[in-house]
């Protein structure tokens, strides 16, 4: 194999290894009191703040009826929330960790 060929190998095995390797998701968890609500009236949903120990989350935007209902149910109550962020979102921390109003991936538990 000439000098040419050999350098087209290793560059293909170099974007080979770059393409094979896993894009960042996310896999954040963050805990505390929902403690802002708010509905748009463009929007067809709720966003939500929580306050963690960290400081205050950005806005998340409930995807579904039951989010809704869970958000409403855990701020009439005071409960504390655990919120976990799944997907390729690319998300490292609560706070500031992704732009106002994303909507939620993954799941929230409404602590007992």
């Amino acid at each position: 194999m000439n000098k040419k060929h050999a350098s087209l190998v290793k560059g293909l095995f170099i974007a080979a290894g770059f393409l094979s390797t896993p894009f960042a998701s996310a896999d954040v968890l963050c805990e505390g009191k929902i403690q802002n609500i708010y509905k748009w009236s463009d929007r067809q949903t709720l966003s939500i703040q929580v306050a963690t120990p960290e400081g205050v989350t950005n806005w998340i935007r409930m995807p579904t009826k039951s989010d809704e209902s869970m958000a409403l149910t855990a701020f009439a109550s005071e409960k504390t929330v655990q919120v976990r962020w799944e997907g390729d979102l690319n998300f490292t921390k609560c706070v500031d960790g992704w732009p106002h109003n994303t909507e939620f991936e993954g799941w929230w538990l409404i602590k007992g």
